[in-house]
């Protein structure tokens, strides 16, 4: 079941797709739309450039037979004669006719009345066409002498936009001025340009509707997992660590969905372990808690009596039960990252030697023999603090006296390893199995529970070894031992990190 926040999520994501559609699309029309008018523009205006040349090139025809522009002034009528030769529509707008030449009215002048040039059949053209002028292209046009003075129509220069040469003989004797394409005077090209924008306007509503079904589907598609996330969040939240989410694809969202399955199977890994923890600590205290019962009940029933030797043992009990709530209370600080330490540099040599004092008489009452191999000239300075190294290596010591067997040999190293220092702790059998190696650091872990029970120990000690190590800044490490037992390496910087 879908929760509300996917769902806000989705809005989200579906509007961000549409808004990003919608302004590209826009983007896109206006962009089309300008290229389109301007591109159009141009199309017409040469269409026009083209025409006015026909037209330069007929007057250059009447100009060779006149020899001046005399024939030209304010006559309208050979204007519109010229006009209709290019194939150019004329506007319907008055014109002035040609004030009489010598007398002669131009209706009577026969150069008025002589035959036009002969129209290009290439220009004559049906329907709309670029090369075809519209109506009123014959109000832009204008015709200037060889200096650009207006001979007929007198329009200001500024306003021409083209200057297109009437050439004789290779000789510029004239010009026509054509002003420049208004793309609002031509109803015909402003009608195909509206219905042009109008056809883009249909196509990019429709691309829009389009996208809208597309990004709602691509939207659905994307969150899919995103919401198989959030409903797997909501099952760990209750409790239920197994909970898996299926992996499909190598994408970012398929990589989320990993890390989401890692992420419950390390949370389930953790119950259990939790569990397990909790499990094991009730039972090691409820072991000695029963006993020291026992003994007290039995003493309060006068079935014994309270002899030094029964007080003793009972204080040998509380001693243990001290110790391990100890124990207890070190990996809590470990956990909370609240280990205390004092570091200083320090001799780990003089901490060995000292140690070597009380624990070579114990060793040697189980018949075991405690070694140091190290070479004095050198130097085993570490930066620590001396009281966690002390107990770290008492740890240490303490477990191969409980676990070595008679007859055997604890063996203790020290090499220096560029800046660092290596400190091997090693014994005789019994061994550890291979399997076992990387859990004794484990907490309560025993290799052999119910030997590890009669020898003593809660189990924690070589945690505690493992969690001082790291607090220095060091990495610890455990293997079989030539010696036939277990190899415990550890490598303490000699400088502060």
């Amino acid at each position: 079941m879908l929760s509300r926040a996917p769902s806000r999520i989705f809005t989200k994501f579906l509007l961000a797709l549409l808004c990003t559609l919608v302004a590209t699309v826009l983007l896109t029309l206006m962009v089309t739309n300008w290229s389109f008018q301007q591109g159009f523009i141009d199309y017409l205006e040469q269409g026009e450039i083209s025409r006015a040349e026909k037209v330069a090139e007929l007057f250059s025809q009447e100009y060779q037979e006149e020899g001046d522009w005399y024939f030209m002034e304010e006559n309208y009528y050979v204007w519109g004669k010229t006009m209709r030769a290019a194939g150019i529509p004329l506007a319907d707008s008055p014109r002035r006719p040609r004030p009489p030449r010598n007398g002669v009215p131009p209706e009577n002048d026969e150069r008025t009345h002589r035959k036009p040039p002969r129209p290009d059949p290439m220009i004559e053209s049906n329907g709309f066409n670029g090369a075809q002028a519209g109506p009123g292209f014959d109000i832009r046009l204008a015709i200037y002498d060889q200096n650009r003075n207006p001979i007929l129509f007198k329009k200001p220069r500024e306003k021409i936009k083209h200057w297109l040469p009437i050439q004789v003989d290779n000789e510029t004797v004239g010009w026509i001025g054509l002003e420049g394409f208004q793309l609002e005077t031509d109803q015909l090209a402003s009608s195909f340009l509206q219905q042009q924008q109008e056809s883009a306007y249909l196509i990019a509503a429709a691309i829009l509707i389009l996208a809208l079904g597309v990004a709602a589907l691509l939207a659905r598609q994307f969150l899919r997992p995103i919401h198989k996330v959030a409903y797997g969040a909501k099952r760990v939240a209750s409790g239920d660590y197994s909970h898996q989410v299926d992996v499909k694809g190598q994408d970012e969202l398929a990589q989320l969905a990993r890390d989401f399955n890692q992420m419950t199977a390390t949370l389930k890994r953790t119950e259990g372990l939790r569990k397990q923890w909790i499990s094991d600590i009730s039972h090691e205290l409820r072991t000695p808690i029963a006993v020291l019962s026992g003994e007290i009940e039995a003493l309060l029933d006068g079935i014994r009596q309270p002899t030094p030797e029964r007080i003793n043992s009972l204080y040998s009990d509380v001693q243990g039960l001290g110790q391990l709530v100890e124990d207890l209370h070190q990996l809590s600080l470990a956990d909370q990252g609240a280990l205390e330490l004092s570091c200083q540099q320090v001799d780990l040599y003089k901490i060995i030697c000292n140690l070597m004092i009380p624990f070579v008489p114990r060793l040697e009452e189980k018949g075991l023999t405690l070694e140091l191999n190290a070479n004095r000239k050198l130097s085993f300075i570490v930066y620590g603090d001396a009281r966690r190294l002390t107990q770290l290596i008492t740890n240490l010591l303490e477990n191969s006296l409980r676990y070595t067997d008679s007859g055997g040999i604890t063996l203790l190293s020290l090499q220096p390893q560029e800046d660092q220092v290596l400190l091997i702790i090693e014994d005789s059998t019994p061994g550890v199995p291979e399997d076992s190696l990387n859990r004794i650091f484990d907490r309560l872990y025993r290799v052999d529970k119910s030997r590890s029970r009669s020898v003593g120990g809660s189990g924690l000690g070589l945690s505690i070894c493992k969690n001082i190590v790291e607090a220095h800044g060091g990495k610890v490490s455990a293997s079989q031992s030539h010696l036939g037992g277990l190899k415990i390496s550890i490598y303490l910087p000699q400088n502060a990190s």
